[in-house]
């Protein structure tokens, strides 16, 4: 495929001694620190061939593609600092960043877990069972019962998905390098996606566009971090957002899309107007309205403090626009290694409230975000308001958000 139009995308073997490097920085410097701040002495996670634990994969090297029958990992804290790292397979590609605790001639995995928990006597292990997060609780039912019978019901199992959570969250330096490239590159798809170069007005529908992107993609070697949307907001249309239809002149062009590439994830909304015959720019009333969905933006990165709930973003976000007569529906979530990923809750779309539980996480430094929300404007031209969604990937480090792509600020033009 002609890949003129956007960044470089790195070849299989760079990819994965990229994500070798990431999981070694990850495992040297954000888990220890993790489980000290949780407070955790032992953590077990397990997971099975093909009913695979949703996060263990984020601690297989790249050489190891699943848990292969079964597989194991032990992390400990060690009374001097930091934490040991056993794996319970006999599959050498674990190594170096895991140590084989296995004598597989004298002993079951499970016997060399429970020799290894019975040797430490842990105040307690975490495992991964949770109710928060969905990816947070991948121990089954099975593995569970089977643990508590091979260590003995005397140790006391809790949860690790305040732990987990963070790991999930925090991002690493290299990644905080990487994650902008990943970004801009999935919104050079997006805006390549709303141009002439796909769309052709009067004949070129939503869907074909949404298969124009996927299409794409898979030919890139990537993956969409879920199914696109494209959607229309038309003069005298009754509903806000058109999903069946023909691009036409005068329409706006919404985007909602994103890439999974390098082990993370992307969210990202993009806009474009298709131009009536003798027109060179948007009307200047969508043109306003654009303005008013960037001063949100504003607001919203302005109002992000480590520290701060989700719930208290959300609430000081919409208050503050209410202030400047805009109004706003605010929606943000974690990105990282899942598109909806794991951490605070900014609102939900159908819940323009403070969220119990998740809203009330705290923003943590070295974390990204999806900032997606939509404001509603009056627009003259057209005799009714419409909606402007938009939705940026934004990082939130040393206490300020930053824009992990180019920020769109004002509408792609169709001609």
């Amino acid at each position: 495929m002609d890949n003129k139009f956007f960044s470089k995308v790195l070849p299989l073997k760079d990819r994965e001694r990229f994500a070798d490097r990431v999981l070694k920085e990850r495992l040297e410097t954000i888990l220890p620190m993790l489980m000290e701040d949780h407070g955790i002495d032992m953590w077990i996670l397990i997971g099975r061939e093909y009913n695979e634990d949703p996060v263990i994969g984020t601690f297989f090297p790249a050489a190891v593609d699943s848990s292969r029958r079964l597989t194991m990992l032990i992390f400990h804290k060690l009374e001097g600092g930091g934490v040991e790292r056993l794996v319970i397979h006999p599959d050498p590609a674990f190594q170096p960043y895991y140590q084989n605790a296995l004598n597989d001639t004298d002993e079951t995995q499970w016997e060399c877990a429970a020799r290894i928990i019975q040797k430490e006597r842990p105040d307690q292990v975490a495992v991964n069972a949770g109710g928060m997060h969905a990816v947070c609780d991948g121990l089954t039912v099975g593995l569970f019962e089977k643990l508590q019978e091979e260590i003995g019901r005397d140790c006391k199992l809790v949860s690790s998905e305040p732990l987990l959570t963070d790991w999930l969250q925090i991002r690493s330096p290299l990644e905080l390098t990487a994650y902008p490239h990943i970004c801009e590159l999935a919104r050079e798809i997006g805006q390549h996606a709303l141009s002439n170069k796909v769309v052709h007005p009067g004949v070129t529908s939503v869907k074909e566009v949404v298969d124009w992107i996927r299409q794409t993609v898979l030919d890139m070697g990537l993956k969409t971090s879920f199914y696109p949307t494209v959607d229309i907001q038309r003069e005298g249309a009754e509903a806000d957002r058109l999903v069946d239809t023909v691009i036409l002149p005068g329409d706006i062009v919404h985007l909602d899309f994103g890439i999974h590439y390098l082990g993370l994830a992307t969210d990202t909304q993009q806009l474009a107007y298709v131009l009536k015959s003798g027109e060179s720019k948007a009307p200047e009333s969508l043109s306003s309205a654009f303005g008013k969905a960037l001063r949100f933006e504003d607001i919203v990165t302005e109002t992000f403090q480590e520290g701060k709930s989700g719930n208290q973003v959300f609430t000081e976000s919409i208050r503050n626009a209410k202030k400047e007569k805009i109004e706003a529906m605010l929606y943000s979530h974690p990105l990282g290694v899942h598109c909806h990923g794991a951490g605070p809750l900014v609102g939900l779309y159908d819940k323009q409230q403070e969220i119990q539980g998740r809203g009330e996480i705290s923003i943590r430094n070295n974390t990204c975000y999806a900032l997606e929300f939509n404001i509603r404007a009056f627009i003259p031209e057209w005799n009714h308001d419409i909606p402007i969604y938009l939705e940026e990937p934004i990082s939130f480090s040393n206490g300020k958000a930053r824009y992990m792509a180019r920020r769109q600020k004002e509408f792609y033009l169709i001609k």
